[in-house]
């Protein structure tokens, strides 16, 4: 079998996006952002899925740094919003793997 290299940054945030998401706690963390189609702060995500804030805020660092939410400051929250933009573009990618 032929090795193959990643060719673009393009496909380094793909596998960067897919290597962030392979950690349950943040798949989870982003079905749940997807479900509510509305920002949540940190202790609310905690709470609907049962992780310490400080724990979700590890794995929103992580979601952020991979391009797959954004975090913006509301008084003394800080609310948290999936890029669906990002995640339509990386599935585009992945899709066109298998057409």
């Amino acid at each position: 079998m032929q090795s193959v290299e990643l060719g673009t940054s393009g496909d380094e945030e793909v596998v960067r996006f897919m290597a962030c998401l392979s950690e349950p706690k943040r798949y989870n963390i982003v079905r749940l952002l997807a479900a509510s189609g509305t920002d949540m702060s940190c202790g609310a995500i905690g709470a609907s899925i049962g992780l310490s804030p400080s724990l979700v805020s590890h794995h929103l660092s992580a979601l952020e740094s991979a391009g797959v939410l954004e975090r913006r400051r509301n008084g003394l929250w800080t609310l948290n919003r999936l890029r669906r933009d990002v995640l339509e573009r990386h599935i585009a990618t992945l899709s066109r793997l298998v057409s």
